[in-house]
């Protein structure tokens, strides 16, 4: 088999992923967050709307409910998120003031990360790769509800 047999978008998109993930979680323990990926974007999730039930958390970073309450435990065992009773047995998950304190370090982390994996883009070359990306996604998320 030919390399060329290998540039498939799946494939590379995959490769990407991997390699991103493992560079956030070296960030994440460089800058001395005891945080891995899921963890970090759970977070993000909270950060843009605090106090989400675990069903709309796993439901928006497309895991299932067992891998999230997994990272959930370790969050609040880490003491990021508390859980808090919303209505009846629904619990919302809500940010403590330890994951606001650590907030620029996470950020810095990501950033760390991103830089490294978009070294040698230009500006326009990444914006496209995010468009890129999104699409992809969104594409993916309409055809899913037919």
């Amino acid at each position: 088999m030919s390399d060329t047999e290998y540039d498939l978008l799946g494939v590379w998109l995959d490769y990407a992923f991997n390699s991103l993930v493992s560079e956030l979680n070296r960030s994440l323990h460089d800058v001395g967050l005891p945080l891995n990926h899921a963890q970090f974007v759970i977070l993000q999730h909270l950060f843009k709307k605090d106090g989400q039930s675990q069903m709309d958390i796993a439901r928006r970073v497309g895991k299932d409910r067992a891998a999230v309450s997994r990272s959930l435990n370790t969050l609040e065992e880490n003491g990021f998120i508390l859980r808090k009773a919303l209505s009846g047995s629904k619990n919302g998950i809500f940010l403590t003031e330890k994951a606001f304190e650590n907030r620029e370090k996470i950020i810095d982390a990501i950033n760390l990360a991103t830089f490294k994996g978009r070294e040698g883009m230009t500006e326009e070359e990444y914006t496209h790769g995010i468009e890129f990306l999104k699409r992809i996604h969104k594409n993916l998320q309409k055809s899913g509800r037919r």
